[in-house]
């Protein structure tokens, strides 16, 4: 297709026309960036001209023809000849002029004498005078300056007759050239027209042709965008759309499709430009950004020329508003047919110029990256800075770029210890399945000397994380802290292993404690959770661990820095039952490190929310969050910590009474160093649990049995971790030895600090479970009310079950079936089937019931007719305690409750305990 018709444009060439056909000589010279149409142009005005058979002497002048003398002029007088003109008047002296041009020394010789100029000029005017014509040169910045010279003879008499000239050029700052056209526009009757992009209107148009009016509407802003309305540029784009259909089917969408047609038409445009506007594209492409000072440095030239360079890519269409490449597509193109090795080096020079100006490090980096790291002392630093700055931003795939190149680029143990532990915590966060080829490095460092500097107490942390113990182990006793910052990272690491692998304790070195003192800015997050954790996991949970677990959650966002202080933090309040906080806290950094795509953020967030749901009792969440973390990072790249979701997970599908699901739990891979550490605890129990609900009441106990010894060894041997000792209490229940049981659980309440937990709760339920009389029905209402508070639901449906055993033993079966009835819906909306079978037998498959993850009660709105005292009252009713028990809760009469109790049924319209709404034994808002 031709170039779309522009009216004022094709004015002009009417204009030419007329003047040659009238007898009168014109001159239109057409300037233009290159791709903006010149040639398109002399196409129209030949086809113009044809209508009205007027000849055409055409002429291209080419890259190589300003070293031809009297080149053009020679293809003029062929393109004579073609159009039957007699040219043997001239022929011979054109021949001669040509052979005397090969002697010549220097381009200023005219190889034509004046006299030849002045045969030549008159024979194109008696041609003229018998036929008008005209003469049109395409690129007439390529001609030789012989040609040049006589054009512009020709350009100064008036009395050129009947020839017209229409002649295009690009722009140029050959000197020769610039005194040729300076000239040529001080005639008179000479006119330059410049030739722009196409409008906006004049691209719809263009697109009409392919795409019809309604897609080149829509399509029209983005192409014009991406061009500024560059003829060339816009063919390209279509015909890489068409490729697109042919090779990968129908292309979706309006947006440009940009393939090889686009990155040669750029080229074309590149190579067809002024000296220098090649290379000043190319240093655009790989700076991103426009800067004409820093391209100045860079290329050594004047500003002027790079701003001239500038202006003709802009006139191109190549550059957006902001005067940067517009297009990656762009970008790409104009390095594509630059060797590899320039490419690098262009990079090269970038970084160390970038650096020199005081460039931000994030982006000299980016350079480093390609260009190679200089051997310059600053630039592994900038490339961590630069690595810091990209995670700080959530570029994770740029950050885990420079930090293997600077890791691949360091020289010594000393940097490696410093950036191996930032590679791998960049790769878990990014992509925990590449932590393995991140710790392939490691091997590279143990096999040298460590250097002693606190950095290497990150790199034992990443070995023992990952389950390489020995490696930690060799790590650990080499040790050698040498300043006051060493003695308080191995103090943290030494808290740190405490309370995750105690057996590498041993391999510590003697160093005496760090002097108390104000602790440095980036250590005092980790600080404070570390000493948080040993408060609970050495004492059992205190206010004061929790408020400081708190004040690291409320304090620190989320980043490299804060993650593991966060992580700990977290875990601080789980294990302190705190599981009210624990779950506002994991849903806010679940959903944060989602938000960033940061997966192994994600898969340990999951986690640790799935140990939650566990503890509360919310067996779908349980199981659902600890699927996303397994399927976020595979076992191996877990290492210690896979313990944790897949106990959650085990114990999800355990209680849920999926036992197959249970068993390919059992059956995954875990590695042998897990069971040195608290997650292979946590398993353990978890596996135990699974044996005693399968009835393997003995392997269940040993599993127990067995955790217990371990954690008492590690100084670690706290209820709110790991309660063994119920759970072996349990075992021995069903094998009935109540004596045992008792005494497990007596001793697991003698651990628990005095207060209502929810470890206090479950550990009240087994040992009501062991005793008899008075003190059962007394233990029985106190866990049900500290279960309940707790917010374990399982837990509480587990004591509400005990408590109901207990009351139809004593007879009191109106109480029993009430307080059965709901135990058995807690147990139903918790997602623990075989508990609310056992609990209520005969109610049927598990499709029977809907069940939801919140607990769906009967409640209605006659309950908001009971004043606050009756509320309480009510409340502790239903969940089974009796008036005397409610009596001392509230610290009012026996009397006084049963004349709430009466108001109660009046209102609520029932004559029984066994008749109030359910809604009110879960009314959370009543704990008296």
């Amino acid at each position: 297709m031709n170039l779309v018709e522009r009216d004022g444009e094709i004015a002009h060439l009417r204009a030419v026309l007329d003047a040659s056909a009238a007898g009168d000589g014109t001159l239109l010279l057409v300037s233009g960036p290159a791709g903006s149409g010149k040639t398109e142009l002399l196409r129209s005005l030949r086809r113009l001209a044809a209508e009205r058979e007027t000849p055409v002497w055409s002429v291209r002048a080419l890259p190589g023809d300003r070293d031809v003398p009297l080149g053009v002029l020679c293809q003029l007088l062929r393109s004579a000849e073609q159009h039957g003109a007699d040219t043997s008047a001239v022929r011979d002296l054109l021949d001669a002029a040509s052979r005397r041009a090969g002697n010549l020394t220097s381009p200023a010789d005219a190889p034509l004498r004046v006299d030849e100029t002045h045969r030549l000029h008159d024979w194109l005017l008696s041609v003229s005078r018998r036929t008008p014509f005209l003469v049109a040169v395409d690129d007439l910045t390529h001609a030789d300056t012989a040609s040049l010279r006589f054009l512009l003879y020709c350009a100064a008499h008036h009395d050129q007759g009947g020839i017209g000239f229409v002649m295009t050029e690009r722009a140029s700052q050959r000197a020769g050239y610039r005194v040729f056209r300076a000239e040529l526009l001080r005639q008179p009757h000479c006119r330059n027209m410049w030739l722009s992009g196409l409008p906006p209107s004049g691209v719809r148009q263009f697109l009409a042709h392919y795409y019809g009016p309604e897609a080149a509407e829509r399509r029209a802003p983005a192409y014009h965008a991406t061009t500024g309305g560059n003829p060339l540029l816009l063919r390209a784009l279509t015909q890489d759309r068409q490729a697109s259909h042919t090779t990968v089917g129908a292309a979706g969408g309006d947006e440009p499709v940009y393939g090889d047609a686009f990155a040669q038409a750029v080229l074309d445009c590149l190579h067809r430009s002024a000296e220098g506007t090649l290379e000043t594209a190319r240093w655009l492409a790989v700076l991103e950004q426009s800067d004409p000072l820093l391209v100045e440095r860079l290329t050594g030239t004047t500003a002027a020329a790079v701003e001239r360079h500038i202006q003709e890519l802009a006139a191109i269409g190549l550059l957006d508003e902001d005067g940067t490449l517009g297009q990656p597509a762009i970008r790409e193109a104009a390095l594509q047919d630059l060797p590899a090795g320039e490419r690098t080096e262009l990079h090269r020079r970038a970084a160390e110029q970038l650096h020199r100006d005081g460039a931000d490090e994030d982006t000299v980096a980016r350079h480093l990256l390609v260009g190679g790291a200089p051997d310059a002392p600053w630039a592994l630093p900038l490339l961590e800075r630069g690595a810091q700055q990209a995670l700080f931003d959530d570029r994770l795939d740029d950050a885990f770029r420079i930090l293997e190149f600077a890791v691949r680029s360091s020289t010594d143990n000393t940097q490696l210890a410093r950036l191996a532990p930032h590679l791998v915590a960049a790769s878990w966060r990014m992509n925990p399945h590449m932590t393995t080829r991140a710790l392939a490095l490691f091997d590279r460092l143990l096999s040298g000397e460590l250097p002693p500097s606190h950095p290497v107490m990150a790199l034992i942390r990443c070995l023992v994380w990952y389950g390489r113990l020995p490696e930690a182990a060799d790590a650990l006793s080499r040790l050698r802290p040498s300043s006051d910052n060493d003695a308080l990272e191995l103090s943290l690491t030494r808290m740190w292993l405490a309370a995750l692998c105690p057996p590498l304790l041993e391999s510590l070195p003697a160093t005496p404690e760090p002097e108390r003192g104000p602790v440095p800015v980036r250590l005092a997050p980790r600080t404070t959770a570390l000493q948080a954790q040993a408060g609970v996991f050495q004492r059992g949970p205190d206010n004061a661990s929790v408020a400081q677990a708190e004040q690291i959650l409320q304090g620190c966002r989320l980043s490299e820095e804060t993650y593991e202080a966060l992580e700990t933090a977290l875990l601080v309040l789980v294990h302190a039952d705190r599981l009210d906080r624990a779950l506002f806290w994991s849903d806010a950094l679940l959903a944060e490190a989602v938000e960033r795509r940061s997966l192994g953020w994600e898969a340990v967030f999951a986690a640790t929310r799935a140990m939650i749901a566990i503890r509360c009792g919310d067996l779908p969440t349980a199981r659902e969050r600890a699927e996303l973390a397994l399927s976020h990072a595979a076992p191996e790249s877990w290492g210690l910590a896979v313990g944790m979701p897949l106990s959650a997970l085990l114990l999800a599908c355990t209680e849920a009474g999926e036992y197959e699901q249970a068993e390919r739990v059992l059956r995954q891979p875990v590695p042998d160093a897990m069971f040195d550490s608290r997650h292979g605890m946590e398993y353990m129990h978890a596996r135990g649990r699974y044996w005693l609900a399968t009835g393997r009441l003995h392997a269940a106990l040993g599993e127990f049995m067995l955790c217990g010894e371990i954690l008492g060894s590690w100084n670690l041997d706290q209820p709110s971790i790991v309660p063994w000792r119920t759970s072996a209490a349990e075992v021995y229940l069903r094998l009935g030895n109540r004596q045992k049981a008792r005494a497990l659980a007596e001793a697991q309440l003698a651990l628990v600090r005095p207060g209502r937990s929810r470890t206090r709760g479950l550990t009240l339920r087994v040992l009501a479970a062991a005793a008899d009389g008075q003190q059962a029905e007394r233990l029985h209402a106190e866990a049900v009310d500290m279960l309940h508070d707790s917010g374990d639901r399982l837990e509480h449906a587990r004591a509400l079950a005990g408590m109901s055993r207990h009351q139809q033993a004593q007879g009191d079966n109106y109480r029993a079936r009430m307080t059965a009835r709901l135990a058995g819906d807690m147990a139903w909306a918790c997602g623990a089937y075989p508990l609310a079978e056992e609990i209520v037998p005969g109610r049927g498959g598990r499709r029977a019931k809907a069940v939801s993850t919140e607990l769906e009660l009967p409640g209605g709105p006659d309950v908001g007719l009971l004043s606050e005292a009756e509320r309480r009252v009510a409340a502790l009713a239903a969940r089974g305690l009796t008036n005397r028990q409610i009596a001392r809760r509230l610290c009012v009469t026996a009397s006084t409750v049963e004349q709430h109790l009466t108001r109660v049924y009046r209102k609520l319209n029932v004559t029984r305990r066994a008749d109030l709404p359910i809604s009110l034994a879960q009314d959370k808002s009543v704990t008296a």
